[in-house]
């Protein structure tokens, strides 16, 4: 398995993968970079955007809103904040989320917390671009 190394894929809540993979190409704060057998450590951090996992039985694709990404040798751990694979995202779920976190930005009430509403409607954009990308 020289052309592998081990991922692992965690939430404050989950543990979303863990297994051998061929690749991992990222969102990371300075742009995408990309993970293959080898690599030099680093640790970065996440933007959200699109991770894909290169294995032996294909690629897949998870919507990802932010978090690290720690490289050893012979393994990466991505320590998501949340991370949904691509395919299980409910189009219109996400457009209710949109919709919700624009709703609280353009509100003029008192108390709205406008960090968390961008944070809410970035993390709700880039599921609806990620659902997109199947299409």
């Amino acid at each position: 398995m020289a052309d592998r190394f081990s991922l692992v894929i965690v939430t404050p809540s989950s543990m979303t993968f863990e297994g051998e993979v061929r690749s991992v190409l990222a969102p990371g704060t300075d742009g995408y970079f990309e993970v293959l057998i080898g690599h030099v450590p680093m640790l970065t951090s996440l933007q959200p955007g699109i991770l894909t996992v290169r294995n032996d039985e294909g690629r897949t694709q998870y919507a990802v809103s932010g978090g690290f990404v720690e490289v050893l040798r012979s393994q990466v751990t991505v320590l998501a904040e949340t991370i949904e694979e691509v395919g299980a995202i409910d189009p219109e779920r996400a457009q209710q989320a949109e919709e919700r976190a624009r709703r609280r930005l353009e509100s003029a009430e008192e108390g709205v917390d406008v960090e968390r509403a961008k944070a809410a409607l970035d993390r709700a954009l880039n599921r609806i671009k990620a659902r997109a990308s199947l299409q």
